[in-house]
């Protein structure tokens, strides 16, 4: 196999396409296929386009590159591609490592995130315990390995796993001939980073991009979509006033691209903190629509977290359960999601628990760890209604960060304002200053019942009147309508089927007392 011939490939291909012949064509292309990527990516194209379905499947490489493969992976025709033992054992070490890289490749196309993982993985070990010196020279496509390894991870959600490969893949192409070797890698680690709430790291990678020659034509999508989604990320973080020219330069929702999830994480976040959670379910839905989508992968990840987060904000605290009892293997954004609900809910101990795992785990980003102490914040103030000066002062503390007024416009007002009386002199004026004009909601407040209220309340739903509920507790019609009245006071409304809907949501029936 010629990994590093660049002319030789070429002649090759040339004579091969003479020949006419699509067996001819298509062994040319698979045995030179790096450097026919590398220097001869038009011509390759071509070649690969015009070969018939029967051919392209024995060959994956060259169907993993045909141009319709992408578009037809995420929606309708999967493409997982088939290696025969016999022809396994009589291949080259250098053919191994590109079959490989097509299962990796091909199965990621087509949503399998776990099954891209796995031969990542395989990669992986290969790239340590083979010694291949044509794979390990300048003009081999060692970089390009440890590229695309980082782009499976990061599509499984493992930003920091993703963010070791795009540093080798970047130290590789630094020494590359490939001109776009660098600025690939630059563009995934910025989109790492911004996820990860490493923020002046984001901007430091995309700093470092701009100054580099412009991708070519091979990469050119791969590399603008990864800096604009980035970018989009960053600007929604910081709320800044050109957040809609950079949401605007990211991909459609029909992307193929890697970054398609990041691009939908930016936009619901913008959705969401100006207030328009409808906009965020209808880009949910058109994004989820266009793309095959597994559990486990970052992009579950994105739809199930911010649904849970929307159908939160439009109230519909049913739809907001039912996708998170379905949420499957979850990721990081989805847990802290679940742990928003809870709160919401009332459902303090539930919420306490899944902060515990949250704040164990050692991979959480910078942001993620931040929304911890948030969540840890608003979980004191619904149980006890006041936080303690030291909460307030790690608060206080987060809202320091670049992307605090995002994660602030997703808190209740009464526990910032709670916050903002415990902080005194130079640290509440700061505080106050980095939260004024923030658009944040109100929690209704779980009410605290009587034993008697909390027994009326049960009865609401089984009995169909005050003379059956008094006769039941034996006690007078006047006692039950006295604590009926009581009871729709303190639940806000004014009739049985109200107070049911209300206790319902609150999770205050069957005997769940608040504290």
């Amino acid at each position: 196999m010629n990994l590093n011939d660049s002319r030789r490939a070429s002649d090759e291909l040339t004579r091969a396409l003479g020949s006419g012949n699509a067996e001819t064509i298509a062994r040319a292309a698979s045995t030179n296929i790096w450097p026919l990527y590398s220097d001869h990516t038009d011509m390759l194209t071509m070649a690969i386009a015009a070969l018939p379905s029967p051919v392209l499947e024995r060959h994956p490489m060259l169907r993993v590159l045909h141009p319709m493969t992408p578009v037809l992976a995420r929606t309708s025709r999967p493409f997982k591609p088939v290696v025969y033992a016999d022809d396994a054992r009589s291949m080259s070490p250098e053919e191994l490592d590109f079959v490989y890289l097509a299962h990796m490749i091909a199965f990621r196309l087509s949503g399998d995130t776990a099954a891209s993982v796995s031969y990542a993985r395989r990669l992986e070990d290969r790239l340590l315990q083979t010694r291949v010196e044509s794979r390990d020279r300048m003009d081999g496509p060692l970089w390009f390995f440890h590229h695309q390894i980082g782009s499976t991870l990061l599509s499984a959600g493992d930003t920091s796993g993703a963010l070791l490969e795009f540093a080798t893949s970047r130290q590789l192409g630094k020494f590359s001939l490939q001109t776009d070797a660098e600025r690939m890698a630059l563009g995934r680690t910025a989109l790492a980073h911004a996820v990860r709430g490493s923020l002046g790291e984001a901007d430091r990678a995309l700093a470092d991009a701009q100054q580099l020659p412009e991708p070519t034509h091979g990469h050119l999508c791969a590399v603008t979509t990864s800096e604009a989604a980035a970018a989009g990320l960053l600007a929604v973080d910081r709320m800044t006033d050109d957040v809609d020219e950079l949401l605007s330069a990211m991909e459609p929702y029909d992307s193929i691209e890697v970054s398609w999830p990041f691009a939908l994480l930016a936009r619901c976040r913008s959705f969401l903190a100006r207030e328009q959670p409808e906009d965020a379910l209808e880009a949910i839905h058109l994004a989820a629509d266009a793309h095959i989508v597994q559990d486990g992968s970052f992009a579950s990840d994105v739809i199930a977290a911010k649904s849970i987060q929307a159908f939160l904000a439009t109230g519909d605290i049913a739809w907001a359960h039912r996708v998170a009892e379905d949420k499957g293997a979850s990721g990081v954004l989805t847990r802290l999601a679940v742990v928003r609900l809870s709160l919401q809910d009332g459902r303090f101990d539930a919420a306490a628990h899944d902060l515990r795992l949250l704040a164990a785990d050692h991979s959480l980003g910078p942001a993620q760890r931040s929304e911890v102490v948030l969540l840890a914040g608003w979980l004191e103030f619904g149980r006890t209604g006041e936080i303690t000066r030291d909460m307030a002062l790690q608060i206080s503390r987060t809202a320091r960060r670049d992307d605090s007024r995002r994660q602030f416009a997703a808190l209740p007002k009464q526990l910032i304002e709670h916050a903002s009386t415990l902080l005194s002199g130079e640290s509440g004026v700061e505080f106050d200053a980095l939260t004024a004009g923030l658009a944040t909601f109100e929690i209704a407040r779980r009410p605290t019942l009587t034993a008697g209220e909390q027994r009326i309340l049960n009865a609401l739903a089984v009995h169909s009147s005050t003379a059956s509920m008094a006769s039941a507790f034996h006690v007078s019609p006047n006692t039950v309508k006295s604590q009926l009245r009581t009871l729709y006071r303190k639940l806000g409304c004014s009739s049985r089927a109200e107070a049911v809907r209300i206790a319902t949501r609150l999770h205050l029936l069957a005997g769940e007392v608040a504290t």
